[in-house]
């Protein structure tokens, strides 16, 4: 690719993600390793899609296990009792592995002035706003926020009185990856009109080999590469015939990143991990 910046992944998971599980420990157990891969190959997006596959049996309510656990493992620990309520999809939230992004900071690091940090705002008022830092001083700024809204910030000197200054910042003037955002979408071609990639991949085992693709893939020097994954029991080809879709229109490419499987099927977290480190390899450096 002619540029030197990377091109920002963003990823379609469908609703039936994780049918195949028996309970809701076991649910949460793959959305642990589903947000890991999302976080060890700096996905930006990850956006769940209603697939309308006859195994689930609520389908709302299975997007809504995901995304809360997705948002809940992307959000910094000291943040999560603010902005997450008890509720039975957090039951088994013990088990989910920590993400150790930039943004999940140790106790002893990023408390600097200049140093960011994820925020929550706790108070709001004519003087201005204070926000949960996670450190011991609360940070203040005299722009008015709103209570319980969670914001990028970056730290400056402290005030005294356990106040310390910040400046609210957009994530992407950060500077280094700064996690994914969850979003939700009712059809594949819903998710891709919110995603507003460059270039969209779509995965098969019925795709042509990466290694054909590649090229097509790193001349149109896209900042931004949608991938979409099929389901438990669905491809993406089926999906698309179910929700009346043409794929060879809906997506730049089809590719199968396993050739030669050996196993029958490959579930979505395994296929999510095998192409995401390709396309890490081949497009992303």
């Amino acid at each position: 690719m002619t540029s030197e910046i990377p091109p920002s992944f963003f990823v379609l998971l469908p609703s039936s993600l994780v049918t195949d599980a028996p309970d809701l420990r076991q649910k949460t157990l793959k959305i642990g390793s589903i947000g890991r891969a999302l976080a060890i190959f700096r996905v930006g997006n990850v956006c769940i899609y209603y697939d309308d596959d006859s195994h689930l049996k609520n389908q709302a309510s299975e997007v809504g296990v995901i995304s809360t656990l997705l948002r809940y493992m992307e959000t910094p620990q000291y943040l999560r009792k603010l902005l997450f309520p008890r509720t039975k999809e957090l039951r088994y939230a013990g088990l989910l592995p920590p993400l150790r992004t930039p943004h999940h900071p140790l106790v002893d690091e990023k408390t600097s002035p200049g140093d960011y940090r994820e925020a929550v705002v706790v108070d709001a008022g004519k003087r201005g706003s204070l926000l949960e830092l996670g450190i011991r001083e609360r940070g203040f700024t005299s722009e008015k926020l709103n209570v319980g809204e969670r914001v990028t910030v970056r730290l400056g000197k402290s005030l005294g009185e356990g106040k310390r200054a910040i400046e609210r910042v957009h994530r992407s003037e950060v500077g280094e990856y700064w996690g994914y955002e969850v979003l939700r979408a009712k059809t594949l071609a819903e998710a891709l009109k919110v995603l507003k990639a460059d270039y969209i991949i779509g995965t098969s085992r019925y795709g042509k080999n990466l290694y054909e693709a590649v090229q097509a893939i790193r001349s149109s020097n896209p900042r931004s590469v949608a991938v979409a994954f099929g389901g438990s029991y669905a491809g993406l080809f089926e999906i698309c015939e179910r929700q009346d879709v043409d794929a060879g229109k809906l997506f730049d490419v089809i590719i199968n990143t396993i050739p030669n499987q050996g196993t029958a099927t490959v579930r979505t977290e395994e296929a999510l991990v095998a192409t995401l480190a390709l396309l890490n390899a081949l497009i992303g450096g």
